[in-house]
């Protein structure tokens, strides 16, 4: 997922899997300088549920080929 790279950006979309009861096992961090923003690789026992409650927050993931490609 890409999370704002500022204060506050990561703990703003913790805050919305929390609301929505999304476990996060762990994190990898992930830094591309062709935008403002960080990615982070997430971990979870629910990877639909996550991806749709990321979607319905309007926070956007990367697929497996742009992984490939950081």
């Amino acid at each position: 997922m890409e999370v704002e790279d500022k204060p506050g950006g990561l703990a703003r979309i913790l805050e919305v899997l929390d609301g929505d009861n999304v476990n996060v096992e762990y994190m990898y961090a992930y830094v591309e300088k062709k935008s403002d923003n960080a990615n982070r690789h997430l971990q979870n026992d629910d990877r639909e549920r996550a991806l749709q409650v990321l979607a319905k927050n309007g926070i956007s993931t990367l697929g497996a080929e742009a992984l490939k490609a950081l």
